[in-house]
């Protein structure tokens, strides 16, 4: 059984620091600086061995790429069959849709992407995945997440969507994209994963404690609005 305790207390850490990348004296690191997701992972390409070599992140990044450039066609194909995508490429779709002013829409493919994310982590044997998806989640949410924190109501109803969206989708990409975040995939060919009879159970499993999570914090979030609110 899931260790519910440890799923809440990932979901409050990266959810209340508003899925932000700073630097040492507090200051949000922009997206210009930062190293793109794909780009670091297309990097370590090339130093992967056996299994690892095996997991095609080259049409993955293709698509990201298209996207970040706003390719009509490319964005299109995704959302026909968002299924069918690592959370990698709903992730860039997010980040595009919150520029182009759909705040609401990029708040739920951003944790669309995020809770799948998360859940294919635990299918993970490697427990260095777990950071790296922490990482992922933070560099693409550096706008998103402060927004996400400032409209609460809009935030609850859309984290709700999510939940009962993925319980009822298909999900229909290959986990194992994942493995390429963890520690890993830098000094070993073999990849320790779950058997795919458990995944269906993991998603479950994590869908209840991303749930209990975003509770607790929507609660604690709220309670400090109103204490603010009291003191002015």
């Amino acid at each position: 059984m899931m260790n519910y305790k440890v799923i809440v207390s990932a979901f409050l850490i990266l959810f209340l620091t508003a899925c932000v990348t700073t630097t040492k004296d507090g200051k949000v690191i922009s997206n210009e600086k930062r190293t793109s997701p794909q780009n670091e992972l297309s990097m370590a390409l090339n130093e992967l061995r056996g299994e690892y070599a095996g997991i095609n992140f080259a049409e993955t990044e293709k698509i990201m790429q298209s996207i970040s450039n706003g390719d009509m066609d490319v964005i299109k194909q995704v959302m026909n069959d968002p299924d069918k995508y690592v959370p990698p490429i709903l992730f860039a779709y997010a980040e595009q849709v919150y520029k182009a002013g759909h705040y609401e829409v990029a708040m739920f493919w951003y944790y669309t992407a995020q809770l799948r994310a998360r859940s294919d982590a635990n299918k993970s044997l490697d427990k260095t995945v777990q950071k790296g998806v922490t990482l992922l989640g933070q560099r693409y949410g550096t706008e998103i997440g402060p927004y996400a924190l400032s409209h609460l109501d809009q935030l609850e109803l859309v984290m709700n969507q999510v939940l009962t969206w993925d319980e009822t989708a298909n999900r229909k990409y290959n986990p194992k994209w994942v493995v390429l975040l963890g520690e890993e995939a830098k000094i070993s060919g073999n990849v320790r994963f779950v058997d795919e009879s458990k995944y269906k159970e993991i998603d479950k499993e994590v869908r209840r404690g991303w749930k209990l999570g975003f509770e607790t914090a929507l609660r604690k979030l709220k309670e400090e609005q109103l204490n603010k609110s009291s003191k002015n």
